[in-house]
């Protein structure tokens, strides 16, 4: 016999789920300045981080505009603080930055690295909010992930 207990956390566990965004969608002026970002990233043959900001609109996030910082976002070179203190709530939801660098010369860093959960990790346990992290990967393509007290969400390819 099932007891009522166990229904309703099951019920509550399906609904916290059904909630989730399946998508991210990046609108015309985020496209744009990400574009912009990867180009500038891909010419100086260096990481570039931004601010990035959105909204969960019923199962998709919208991210709707970024702000480059000026630091760049190598992992080897440069302290996350920068970006920890300038893409903070309310204005911000978290970050975006670019893996220019292949591997092996021919395939693209298309993941967060070890280094980089860390500083998400840091960015949600400042602000106490989940954040909305991405990363370009190529001139069109990023990986993002929705990261935060609720729990992590993973979009392995969206289009910019």
């Amino acid at each position: 016999m099932i007891r009522p207990a166990v229904v309703v956390l099951a019920l509550l566990a399906l609904g916290a789920t059904a909630r989730r965004p399946r998508a991210f969608r990046f609108e015309p002026d985020a496209q744009t300045e990400l574009r912009l970002l990867w180009a500038a990233s891909s010419n100086a043959k260096s990481e570039r981080v931004a601010c990035l900001a959105g909204e969960i609109r019923l199962d998709t996030v919208r991210v709707t505009r970024i702000l480059p910082l000026t630091a760049s976002a190598d992992s080897l070179g440069v302290s996350a603080r920068e970006s920890l203190d300038a893409c903070g709530p309310p204005r911000w939801q978290g970050t975006v930055h670019t893996h220019v660098a292949l591997r092996d010369g021919v395939r693209p860093y298309s993941r967060f690295s070890g280094a980089d959960r860390g500083v998400n990790r840091l960015w949600w346990r400042r602000w106490n909010a989940e954040g909305m992290f991405c990363v370009l990967y190529s001139p069109t393509d990023a990986y993002c992930e929705i990261d935060g007290p609720v729990g992590l969400a993973i979009f392995p390819r969206s289009t910019y």
